[in-house]
């Protein structure tokens, strides 16, 4: 290898931050932190998720505080969105132009219709 073109590669400390567990591996990055295992000094790599906290190699699920993140998201957005819907004019009703139906619409339709007013039927000669 050439000399002064590569980054170091040393040891280092990878601790999870959220189950504190660390391992000692070999990296090229490096870190400001320090921090001493077993009377050796490492560079410190902090992560928040690692194979000791993560739901697929500990078989547990971590609950996430979704509600708060939904509460928090309707509350930044509540005014601009409720704001957009209380200045909106009903839209003014206007009887559409007479539009030509399929043939399978009116089909459909024609089921419709006659069902309800088939069983009202029904139900007034039961009576």
């Amino acid at each position: 290898m050439k000399d002064g073109i590569h980054p170091k590669y040393q040891e280092v400390v990878i601790k999870d931050i959220s189950s504190d567990f660390h391992l000692v591996t070999r990296s090229t990055k490096s870190a400001k932190e320090r921090i001493t295992v077993e009377g050796v000094e490492y560079p410190l790599i902090m992560v928040e998720v690692s194979s000791a906290s993560h739901p697929y190699y500990t078989g547990k699920q971590i609950l996430v505080d979704s509600a708060g993140r939904i509460d928090r998201f309707k509350s930044r957005y509540s005014e601009v969105v409720g704001a957009k819907r209380h200045t909106r004019e009903p839209a003014a009703t206007v009887a559409p132009a007479a539009k030509s139906i399929s043939k399978t619409k009116q089909k459909k339709l024609a089921k419709g219709a006659s069902a309800p007013s088939a069983g009202a039927s029904e139900s007034a000669s039961a009576e």
